[in-house]
């Protein structure tokens, strides 16, 4: 942040060909979307023209590599301490990967390029915080990646972001089950009782609130006080949160040495330069990050 208070945010224009231009231009010319912060722009100049901010311009030849450009400058930007926080618009993993083999995603690429080992996506609206064990895997291999191991991380990493980012002491926690019922005692599923469990403990061993495992399919229906909910895998927890809350919810990367964030949605080609675009969840995110750089 400058001497003058004023936070700067950058935020990455995403796939050229995407929603993202539309949702960053609609959402930058809401009045009074935060104040005492600046943004810049990174991405293609002509298609962000009118865009009420600066605009860093990146030459490219594809959206693949343009998109990965944008990002790239993005966290030059960050490391020089040119920029509190960064906000992205999406991309398309396939399209980068084409320029960039083995490209996985925003999270992933940001973690490598800061060298961080620990972090989780957390998925962000007013109070409900979420964070997930394993991220974008096939299905058939998320249950050997459910070890205690894994669990006990996202626990401890979801205390230290609700305590670092959100002010929150003592914050309570709840834990899935990966399994129908939380494994119904062991009959639906042993990973409740050899990893889950045994991670809670460790976790409340160290003075963390964990609770749980609970039965996912019903999580979700009741009213619960917690401050954070780990959940095991990409659509057990996004599936319900995105049904609920998917305009206003904001995508948070925990663990990075800076703030992170994004819209949920992906980069939508088929409305792409059609003006339909809903830009409340780039508003939302823009919002997240001015109030926590």
């Amino acid at each position: 942040m400058s001497r003058s208070g004023i936070k700067t945010i950058g935020i990455t224009m995403g796939d050229p060909t995407g929603v993202g231009p539309e949702v960053i231009i609609k959402a930058l010319k809401v009045k009074g979307l935060a104040k005492a912060s600046r943004f810049i722009c990174i991405g293609d100049a002509e298609i962000l023209r009118g865009v009420p901010a600066e605009i860093i311009p990146i030459a490219y030849r594809t959206p693949g590599e343009g998109a990965l450009k944008f990002l790239q400058r993005g966290v030059r930007m960050i490391k020089d301490k040119t920029l509190d926080a960064l906000v992205t618009a999406p991309l398309s993993k396939e399209a980068v990967s084409r320029y960039s083999p083995g490209f996985l995603g925003h999270t992933e690429y940001l973690a490598r390029a800061f060298k961080v080992k620990k972090f989780d996506m957390m998925f962000i609206y007013d109070r409900m915080r979420l964070s997930l064990v394993t991220r974008h895997v096939p299905l058939k291999e998320v249950p050997r990646l459910i070890t205690k191991r894994a669990v006990l991380s996202s626990i401890e990493l979801m205390q230290e972001t609700l305590q670092k980012h959100f002010h929150i002491a003592r914050p309570r926690i709840a834990v899935l089950g990966v399994n129908p019922h939380a494994g119904e005692g062991g009959l639906l599923g042993k990973e409740e009782g050899a990893q889950i469990i045994p991670a809670i403990k460790s976790a409340r061993s160290q003075g963390i609130q964990a609770n749980g495992p609970f039965p996912a399919d019903t999580f979700f229906c009741q009213d619960r006080d917690f401050d954070g909910i780990v959940a095991m895998y990409h659509d057990q927890g996004l599936a319900p949160v995105k049904g609920l809350y998917f305009k206003d919810l904001v995508n948070f990367t925990a663990g990075l040495p800076f703030v992170r964030t994004s819209p949920v949605h992906g980069t939508a080609l088929d409305i792409a330069g059609k003006g339909l675009a809903d830009p409340s969840s780039m508003i939302a995110a823009i919002k997240l990050a001015c109030r926590l750089a």
